[in-house]
């Protein structure tokens, strides 16, 4: 395998995201580059998606996400060297559109920003576990010995002091102060108040007793009390004088905090946490081999909306308490049907290209990771992704029929050694080890059957397409007179101070620097959109030109200051209507270049494209031809 240029790259990744300045926040999981931006229109994905790092790309609500698989951190190492905005840089993510977010999608964004993080960490002490399980069950470490209790706290903390890891992280989604957040998970472990909460004795604070719960491995707890946290330190900035904040700022945010989390707060995530496993032991108990299929064959799909980050708590706490049958369970058959998916097409493809990524995807799936599996090859194909999950379901329900147990929290081949625990530690092991043979069985069976198109002779066809297309266009001789919508001078598009538009990424074009401040209709069609901020617009003209007419650069920023709008979305326009007037004195004393981008968004569909003119250019004039 040749040897990845991370840092051309990441150069790359960074230009099609509209460049650093475009940039809130970069982070990464453990497949994927997440990204948040300031304008989603300057994102070219098709640029993105052809670089050998990267699988496939993703929408998750407002963030952009990279899947770029094993790369994934040489990747974001580069781009974070190369200066984006990232975690350790103390960048926050602003949600201008927080307003029309539903809650639910806020509440899997919190969850899966605390939890994500983790996963490096979770999967390191899980591998401990699996390693001191295996020299247990070969007798080569005996369970009373000290390397067994040193080996089996160095797995445990992780787990143990889980909710210092998930305070911190959701200190910054919160925008909570870290160590107030951290302060109180250490309130919530502390060694004399877990004393307390395992003696006969009452705990009592003030007169209110104090609610006795365990809350070593717990999630939820500490998530909703660094939530709390942001209203009560809203209020004690509120409170506290300039000159003695400082100081009692963060005093009167852990005087309230502190006993909000053990009277109040801890005892209702602690009941939650409990309702959850109680709920979960019922439905498998009862419904087992339904509720596990169904969700071992959904998995991939919810994968896709980034909620099986909000499922990790559920299935921690399970893992903590009397093993997990649900969650990590059928995300095994998923995984590892993925995996069986994958390596079909790599065994049955012609492409050589296919066949690589098939085989190397195949196995990063069948080790827990994924998403290059999944965007990268089954759901790319369509028919494998299909054949994964019912051979998930399938395996699913068996694991279901049969309360297949897992100890530890693993998702992939190897949780095998997980298996091994309960009361018939052979038996869970074996049913586990069935579980999953049919799971990668079945998927690679049905891949096989159901077949897909092959990148091959797709790329044949798409060959032929291309070239009978080129002999339409030549023969046909259609020529398109674009006319100005702008009164200014005429600028080069390679010229625009902004790599997105000069390196033509979005399309081919021409820029206006304009006079006069208003926009009209080039052509008489539809406005496919025009943007909140009022300060770009689409539009696609009666002769079919998808057209981007983009007033300045950076205006994103004034949030639709100084812009007012005469048509909406889906509005009928004929030539010379106004679209947007625009005070672009006020644009340029606020520090903005008014260059005004005009981009053929479908580019491709034309041979040339072509300025009429230099110079000045007035209202209607012929600006670009197009061939």
């Amino acid at each position: 395998m040749a040897k990845m240029d991370y840092k051309t790259d990441a150069t790359k990744i960074i230009q099609s995201l509209g460049g650093k300045d475009n940039l809130k926040r970069v982070f990464h999981c453990m497949t994927r580059v997440r990204v948040y931006v300031k304008n989603k229109d300057l994102i070219n994905e098709k640029d993105i998606q052809e670089l050998p790092e990267v699988n496939g790309t993703n929408w998750s609500n407002d963030q952009f996400q990279i899947i770029c698989g094993n790369y994934v951190t040489g990747i974001y190492d580069e781009m974070v060297n190369q200066g984006v905005p990232n975690d350790d840089t103390g960048s926050v993510v602003e949600n201008n559109n927080s307003e029309n977010e539903s809650v639910w999608n806020k509440i899997i964004e919190a969850i899966t920003g605390c939890m994500t993080p983790l996963i490096p960490a979770l999967t390191a002490a899980g591998m401990v576990k699996i390693i001191l399980t295996l020299l247990t069950t070969f007798s080569l470490v005996s369970a009373t010995s000290s390397t067994y209790q040193v080996m089996n706290f160095i797995a445990d903390s992780m787990y143990y002091f889980l909710p210092f890891f998930v305070a911190a992280n959701a200190s910054k989604i919160f925008r909570v102060n870290e160590s107030l957040a951290l302060l109180i998970a250490g309130v919530f472990l502390h060694p004399t108040f877990v004393k307390m909460a395992a003696a006969k004795a009452p705990i009592i604070f003030f007169g209110i007793p104090v609610f006795k719960y365990d809350y070593a491995y717990s999630v939820i707890p500490i998530i909703l009390m660094v939530w709390i946290m942001t209203y009560i330190a809203k209020f004690a900035k509120k409170v506290s004088p300039d000159i003695v904040r400082l100081i009692l700022e963060p005093t009167i945010v852990l005087i309230i905090s502190a006993p909000i989390a053990l009277l109040v707060i801890g005892p209702l995530g602690g009941v939650i946490g409990n309702g959850l496993a109680v709920a979960i032991d019922f439905l498998s108990a009862h419904l087992g081999f339904i509720i596990v299929g169904i969700l071992a064959a959904a998995f991939p799909y919810i994968v896709m909306t980034g909620m099986h980050h909000a499922l990790t708590p559920i299935g921690l706490n399970a893992v903590a308490t009397k093993g997990d049958t649900l969650i990590f369970v059928s995300q095994v058959c998923s995984n590892v049907a993925q995996g069986g998916a994958a390596l079909a097409v790599a065994f049955k493809s012609q492409d050589k290209k296919m066949k690589q990524l098939g085989s190397a995807t195949g196995i990063s799936a069948l080790m827990g990771i994924t998403e290059p599996a999944l965007y990268g090859v089954n759901l790319k194909l369509k028919r494998p992704v299909i054949a994964a999950s019912i051979a998930a379901g399938i395996g699913g329900i068996i694991g279901g029929l049969f309360q297949v147990t897992l100890y530890l929290p693993q998702n992939s081949l190897l949780a095998l050694p997980g298996f091994i625990g309960g009361h018939n530690p052979s038996t869970n092991f074996i049913f586990g080890s069935i579980m999953i043979l049919v799971s990668f069985i079945a998927s690679f069976v049905l891949t096989m059957v159901l077949g897909f198109e092959d990148s091959s002779e797709k790329n044949d066809s798409s060959e032929k397409n291309s070239k009978t297309n080129e002999i339409n266009k030549a023969v046909s001789g259609k020529k398109i007179v674009l006319d100005s919508p702008v009164n200014g001078k005429i600028v080069p598009l390679t010229e625009v101070p902004d790599d997105t538009f000069a390196n033509k990424m979005m399309g081919d074009g021409i820029a206006i620097q304009p006079e006069k401040y208003e926009v009209k209709a080039p052509s008489s069609g539809e406005v496919v959109s025009i943007m909140n901020t009022k300060h770009g617009i689409m539009l696609k003209t009666d002769d079919g030109t998808e057209l981007l007419i983009h007033i300045g650069l950076d205006t994103v920023n004034l949030k639709g200051k100084y812009f007012t709008s005469y048509v909406k979305n889906g509005d009928k326009v004929a030539k010379g209507d106004k679209l947007v007037s625009f005070d672009g004195d006020a644009i340029k004393k606020a520090g903005y270049n008014l260059i005004t981008p005009v981009v053929v968004l479908n580019t491709n569909d034309y041979s040339k494209i072509s300025a009429t003119k230099n110079g000045e250019i007035q209202f209607g004039d012929p600006l670009l031809n197009l061939n």
